[in-house]
């Protein structure tokens, strides 16, 4: 597959990282070129997988030209592989994908809408939840402005994998927490609503699977396991620093994320057959 190239005319760029994942690889990446928005390019990312048998998930978009797939040369987890994708993007915006997720008809272009319409910064959308099977099992919907319930001590205002931000909020607060594999992408919109507007789309367009293996769900990264309760300890704490900054001279170094603490390489994988 080919890099990433500049002057394509794409606004966005969506990133894909997966780990093990074909199961649902191929629905998840193929959700994002069917969107109506074509000015796109996606970016799936294999995080050093066990095998290649994800490759065949992907076989049937390997002709399209907006498709990268990449792979690390170690498994470093989705923030890291997020940081360093955004090194080479060159797009007005950013878009987030779980590999074991869909986007829905529709999604790039309403959250794109309201980006350019409201001038918001990063904006997220409602979403139905679905199992293993892909059953849908009910519906969120994230407030429609996500600083005024931050203010009102709200920390989850936008679901990550299903959001839109501007390339240069990212480089602004240096992207992602590089040292850790899970909980940053809530530091990052605790640090973005500092600076920036973010809001969400009432509509219903992603579509989030829950199952035994996800990152949320596995007992040793899910809600409620020693990873992700000592990560939100030193979150809620470098929070509390936030707010005590007197002056924004004092604020803003607060708000830049320590960068990737492992040094790893990203490179092409051809899936077509």
């Amino acid at each position: 597959m080919r890099t990433p190239a500049h002057g394509t005319g794409a606004a966005v760029t969506v990133v894909l990282p997966h780990y093990d994942c074909a199961d649902y690889l191929g629905t998840a990446a193929a959700s994002v070129l069917a969107q109506d928005r074509t000015d796109l390019r996606l970016i799936v990312v294999d995080d050093c997988s066990p095998d290649d048998n994800w490759t065949a998930a992907l076989r049937p978009l390997a002709g399209d030209p907006r498709l990268t797939v990449l792979r690390t040369s170690e498994n470093v987890g989705h923030l890291r592989i997020k940081n360093k994708v955004l090194e080479r993007v060159d797009t007005t915006y950013v878009a987030f994908q779980d590999a074991d997720d869909i986007s829905l008809p529709g999604r790039l272009r309403h959250q794109l809408a309201l980006l350019e319409r409201d001038k918001a910064d990063l904006v997220g959308c409602a979403y139905e939840v679905i199992d293993a099977a892909g059953r849908g099992t009910g519906r969120r919907r994230m407030p429609r402005n996500g600083n005024l319930w931050m203010r009102l001590g709200r920390s989850t205002v936008v679901l990550h994998p299903s959001s839109v931000v501007r390339r240069e909020v990212l480089q602004r607060l240096g992207g992602f927490d590089g040292t850790v594999r899970l909980g940053a992408d809530t530091d990052f919109h605790l640090r973005a609503a500092r600076l920036y507007r973010l809001r969400s789309v009432r509509r219903v367009l992603y579509r989030y699977r829950i199952w035994p293996q996800s990152l949320t769900q596995a007992p040793e990264t899910g809600f409620g396991s020693a990873a992700r309760l000592s990560y939100t300890r030193a979150m809620n704490t470098r929070e509390r620093q936030r707010r005590e900054a007197r002056t924004r001279e004092e604020l803003l170094p607060l708000l830049v994320a320590p960068p990737n603490d492992i040094d790893f390489r990203l490179e092409p994988v051809a899936v077509g057959g």
